[in-house]
């Protein structure tokens, strides 16, 4: 990686691509996450309840970086990490889960037990869900990537979709996160 830009929340009403760090193969609590993978983004898109925080109708914190709606490419995958190699596409889901905990054994991802130490529910991007960094970056880093991350089977047609679902005045604005959605992986 040669650098990494995000859209971060600043405060009611204002985003701003800012320079951020590099994902690691770390959770927010610090713990080493050899469960994880990273991707390099594809595609991201804004969810109605980005806008939710944008608009100061939440507590999210200024720095948070958005984005919980997020297609990529495996670029390194941790050691536990057994069903995806490097340069699968994959699509990550909304929540955060382990995949191992009795919640998520009953197929109640979002109410994941392990994946934040305040409440039970995790979210890339997100307010008060686990400190996980969004997606509307360059690369991120997904935990638990064997449960989280679904690959594409076809990779040319993905991002065949991809494209021709990507608004065209999006992939003509300059460079960076708002133009990187329409990049092939390479």
């Amino acid at each position: 990686m040669a650098g990494n830009r995000g859209v971060v929340y600043v405060g009611p009403g204002k985003v701003e691509v800012q320079n951020i760090a590099d994902p690691q193969l770390v959770e927010p609590n610090g713990r080493k996450a050899n469960h994880g993978a990273i991707l390099r983004v594809v595609a991201t898109n804004i969810c109605g309840s980005d806008q939710h925080m944008v608009r100061g109708r939440t507590t999210a914190p200024s720095g948070l970086v958005l984005g919980h709606e997020i297609t990529g490419e495996v670029i390194e995958v941790g050691s536990d990490v057994t069903t995806l190699q490097i340069g699968d596409l994959v699509s990550v889901p909304f929540n955060v889960a382990c995949g191992r905990c009795p919640m998520c054994k009953a197929q109640n991802t979002g109410v994941c037990l392990t994946v934040n130490p305040e409440r039970p529910g995790g979210a890339y991007g997100y307010v008060d869900m686990g400190g996980w960094i969004g997606g509307q970056a360059e690369y991120v880093m997904i935990p638990y990537a064997d449960f989280n991350l679904l690959k594409f089977p076809d990779r040319d047609r993905a991002m065949s979709k991809i494209r021709d679902l990507t608004p065209r005045c999006a992939s003509q604005r300059g460079s960076g996160p708002l133009n990187h959605r329409t990049q092939s992986p390479t």
